[in-house]
């Protein structure tokens, strides 16, 4: 069941969880990324976001959880947003998990989930 929290998430926010998550997933976050992935949030949804606690939020989140938090989140944003801004975020994803030239192996689940989630093939 969704958290009242998650429920008033708004785009960049979801977007945010979403994005921040799959680039945990290889297990290193380095500050030019969350650099990027605001810049493309910013660009794309521009609605405000509390950076420092939305980070908070996800460093203190149990990583065992991480998984039905990120079904949770992209269930919201599907509620938000539009066919084209999830398709957008998701090319994005896509260029995240990417970025070293190869998918991890839980970078891959993360984003079946969000494929799952949103009902693609």
């Amino acid at each position: 069941m969704p958290t009242q929290f998650i429920n008033t998430m708004n785009k960049t926010e979801a977007g945010f969880h979403l994005l921040m998550i799959l680039s945990k997933a290889d297990g290193i976050i380095e500050k030019s990324e969350s650099h990027v992935l605001l810049d493309f949030l910013e660009n794309n949804f521009n609605e405000p976001i509390d950076i420092i606690k939305e980070q908070a939020f996800l460093m203190a989140y149990p990583s065992e959880d991480l998984i039905s938090h990120f079904i949770e989140i992209a269930e919201q944003f599907f509620k938000i947003s539009t066919t084209f801004e999830r398709n957008n975020l998701l090319q994005f994803a896509m260029k995240i998990c990417m970025a070293d030239e190869k998918m991890e192996i839980h970078e891959n689940i993360f984003i079946n989930k969000l494929y799952d989630s949103w009902g693609l093939d």
